[in-house]
């Protein structure tokens, strides 16, 4: 267990820690890294309360149960075994960048390592540290150069940053702070077209949505949409329109992406937001390979159609709940992940549209294809799962 405490490293430092970055301020960003450290506590000087500040806890109910206001006469911490984290809140700290310094007890104390050098250290601290400069604290003085000095002084251990930390010291390292967590937005299961492709454009939507009341289930609407037009665009298809349909699938994408950008970036991640865009997805993509096999032509190969959108309906729910430690790496699972993602999904329907401009009467191979490997996948992630685990 451990509590954590923001404090003010310099002078500049009030209105840095109020100042946005990427639609949330440093102050919050900073409160909602130590509540998902696994802070059961939260100490925050008055002086960093403001609009934003309010705003943040209102919508986060975890983390305003979590905060406790500070004010120059607030009583010293009683001497309890549990560390303080003390967070500099005009820095950015991503709270995988706290996975190391948390990782192990520290009796005298640890420093994140890049930050030890400068004026804004993040510190795991023994009460008595805390309890030394604790008036300075709760009233929000300038303390980060004294705390830089007290913890060298006092041996405390260096440990590596995990995860992304920027120092910010003048509002030009706003920029450097706002560039650091783009890079945090990636996950997992992103596919080589999703990381070259759809990432780099969907940033450029996050960026400008952040700052707006748009939330990220509208931006999954709004992607829902453009499928939908994907899906028009290959009912019937001549060669023109199957092209057109995967300029709007890949459009569809880049919007899908913002959304689970936006919500990472201002921490309004939901299991309804998941799950809606868990079915757009498999809207999507259903809707295609049933229109895939409309196009090739023929009541057989409706029936084809038929038998992808079941397969992709089921490989989606399969996906879904493939079990993480089977899911990566060097087997069976990894396998089903990789021919699942999206690279396999645009060569299939490249191959469509060249097929339609170039040999119409083989379109039906690509939902033949589809039929078949969509089956084949979800059979195989049913074993996967049902396979007793080491």
């Amino acid at each position: 267990m451990v509590r954590a405490l923001l404090y003010l490293p310099d002078d500049a430092a009030p209105r840095l820690a109020a100042a946005p970055v990427a639609g949330r301020t440093l102050t919050v960003r900073a409160m909602v890294a130590a509540l998902r450290a696994g802070a059961s506590r939260i100490a925050v000087p008055s002086t960093l309360r403001d609009a934003e500040v309010e705003r943040a806890l209102r919508r986060m109910s975890a983390l305003a149960a979590a905060v406790r206001w500070l004010a120059p006469d607030s009583p010293a911490p009683a001497e309890e075994p549990a560390p303080w984290l003390l967070l500099p809140a005009s820095s950015l700290i991503h709270v995988d960048a706290l996975a190391g310094l948390l990782a192990a007890p520290a009796p005298r104390g640890a420093v994140l390592a890049p930050s030890a050098a400068g004026p804004a250290p993040v510190a795991l601290a023994p009460t008595a540290l805390v309890a030394a400069w604790w008036k300075d604290l709760a009233a929000g003085r300038p303390v980060g150069a004294a705390l830089a000095r007290q913890l060298a002084e006092a041996g405390a251990e260096l440990r590596a940053a995990t995860g992304p930390h920027v120092t910010v010291r003048e509002a030009g390292d706003l920029d450097r702070a706002e560039a650091a967590l783009q890079a945090t937005l990636g996950i997992a299961v992103d596919s080589g077209v999703d990381r070259h492709l759809h990432r780099r454009c969907s940033r450029w939507i996050s960026r400008l949505l952040v700052r707006t009341p748009v939330t990220p289930n509208q931006v999954s609407l709004v992607s829902l949409t453009i499928g939908l037009v994907a899906i028009w665009c290959f009912w019937q298809a001549t060669a023109a329109t199957a092209l057109l349909g995967v300029l709007a699938y890949a459009l569809a994408c880049i919007v899908d992406h913002a959304d689970g950008e936006i919500a990472r970036l201002t921490f309004q991640e939901s299991r309804l937001g998941a799950t809606l865009d868990w079915t757009i997805d498999t809207i999507i993509h259903v809707g295609i390979v049933l229109g895939i096999g409309v196009s090739s032509g023929g009541r057989l190969m409706g029936v084809v159609g038929l038998l992808a959108a079941a397969g992709v309906t089921l490989s989606a729910i399969f996906t879904r709940y493939l079990p993480r430690e089977i899911e990566v790496g060097p087997t069976a699972g990894g396998l089903l992940k990789h021919i699942a993602n999206r690279d396999v999904f645009y060569l299939m329907l490249l191959s469509f549209a060249a097929l339609r401009w170039l040999a119409p009467p083989l379109v039906f191979v690509v939902a033949v294809v589809v039929a078949v490997g969509s089956q084949v996948y979800w059979v195989g992630c049913l074993a996967r799962i049902r396979r007793p685990r080491p």
